[in-house]
């Protein structure tokens, strides 16, 4: 083995196994621990913060340094890097950074994979929808709040036309559906927890501290879906549909509808505001179904069968 191969095991090894020994270090590498202390040496000097513990029990880790020195990534994490980079949803004031970062990346990874990098570099994600992207400047500080469990004040707009409001939260989770990003948050006081679209936040404040909340959904994907599904909204949907559950689930975006069972037959539920927007949705699948509520879809889906009569 190479010094340079020797110290990138090294590295490796106090990554995977904090507070690892001298002694150990070179067990494991089969060489002295003169020279294992040496090449620690060696990582420090070349940007690496590695603490030491004295004492019998005591050993080295690695720590979080001033600067960022070079990775220890392997082909399948170089990889992963390189598709989050080009397939990562949209985010206003990042999308520069990304294509930089992907570059630099090809630029020292061995040459053996830059064909791999190469491949991924020319897979083409969708935009987000025009005017709904989060901000970084609000989608950093979200991650930050989550991670720490911090309660933060957001500036939120519950529809595009509408003023923002502040509005102190409890974060849990940030999730993305659909190529945007949500926050499950509680609000302070309150005991249902709600979903905030980033898009309509426009400033996160810190507040430094935690707020006493509900206990938090265990599937925080699963709640956006429904959330988004079933409210609130101005129309609840209900139409029963004359075939498997399970051929309608292969139709429907959990993030628009549910499709429940009901014996040999499903129904579709969801909530709108536009019933026109609903009726062309549903006539979409061509499917044999029949409206359980509201009446209004009945006459909507009536109006739309008779323009199409009237124009084709």
């Amino acid at each position: 083995m190479s010094t340079t191969s020797r110290r990138l095991e090294t590295l490796a090894l106090l990554q995977a196994h904090p507070g690892i020994s001298a002694t150990q270090l070179a067990a494991r590498l089969g060489i002295t621990e003169r020279t294992a202390r040496r090449d620690v040496a060696h990582l420090r000097e070349v940007g690496y913060r590695i603490d030491a513990e004295a004492g019998r029990e005591g050993g080295y880790r690695l720590a979080a340094g001033r600067a960022m020195p070079p990775l220890l990534l392997d082909a399948d994490e170089v990889a992963a890097v390189a598709l989050g980079l080009r397939t990562a949803v949209a985010v206003d004031g990042l999308e520069a950074a990304a294509i930089t970062a992907l570059a630099k990346l090809t630029q020292v990874v061995p040459s053996r994979w830059r064909t791999r990098l190469s491949a991924l570099g020319e897979v083409e994600a969708l935009p987000a929808e025009s005017g709904r992207r989060a901000d970084r400047d609000v989608l950093i500080p979200a991650a930050l709040a989550c991670r720490a469990n911090e309660a933060i004040r957001i500036r939120h707009r519950r529809h595009d036309t509408s003023d923002a409001r502040p509005t102190d939260v409890q974060p849990h989770r940030l999730v993305t559906l659909r190529r945007r990003w949500y926050l499950v948050a509680c609000p302070r006081g309150a005991t249902d927890w709600l979903v905030y679209a980033l898009d309509r936040v426009d400033h996160i404040q810190p507040l430094g501290t935690r707020f006493d909340v509900p206990e938090a959904p265990s599937d925080a994907a699963g709640f956006v879906a429904d959330t988004l599904a079933h409210g609130p909204w101005r129309y609840r949907v209900r139409v029963r549909v004359h075939t498997s559950a399970d051929l309608v689930r292969s139709l429907v975006n959990p993030t628009v509808a549910s499709v429940v069972e009901a014996g040999d037959e499903c129904e579709i539920h969801l909530g709108t505001d536009d019933l026109d927007w609903a009726a062309r949705w549903l006539a979409y699948f061509n499917l044999d179904l029949d409206v359980i509520e509201p009446p209004e879809l009945s006459d909507q889906l009536r109006t739309l069968g008779q323009w199409l009569l009237d124009r084709y």
